[in-house]
């Protein structure tokens, strides 16, 4: 089994994913690739956050709904690690197939995945 088997084979199948025949190249890979992948890659993510709360001394609890979406953007800008840690977490599991395609439009990618990523963290927590 080669890279590319043995990554596409770890990937959970999202069901809720419809296809349309007018999605968008970026939705549609989106749809296909990094909600996989960032769904598998759940606990890693969660634990780079809570590093990152520790790290910055946030008592993320006591926040209200409202100020924790505001602090998980804040962080984002903010923590580059955190963020460069966090994007390196879901790119790590690309196939190089996948890389080539992510790298076409990378910026817009870097905010689906970043956006994705902060609700998982709200959904979470």
């Amino acid at each position: 089994m080669n890279r590319t088997e043995a990554l596409l084979q770890l990937r959970p199948k999202i069901k809720t994913i419809k296809q349309h025949l007018n999605t968008a190249d970026v939705e549609q890979f989106q749809n296909d690739t990094l909600r996989p992948i960032l769904k598998f890659q759940h606990d890693i993510l969660l634990a780079l956050f809570n590093a990152c709360l520790s790290h910055n001394k946030v008592l993320f609890k006591e926040l209200t709904t409202e100020e924790k979406e505001t602090k998980i953007t804040q962080l984002f800008q903010k923590d580059l690690s955190f963020k460069n840690q966090s994007l390196g977490a879901v790119l790590g599991m690309l196939t190089l197939e996948e890389y080539r395609t992510y790298s076409k439009e990378s910026s817009a990618y870097n905010r689906r995945i970043i956006t994705m990523l902060k609700q998982r963290i709200m959904s979470t927590y």
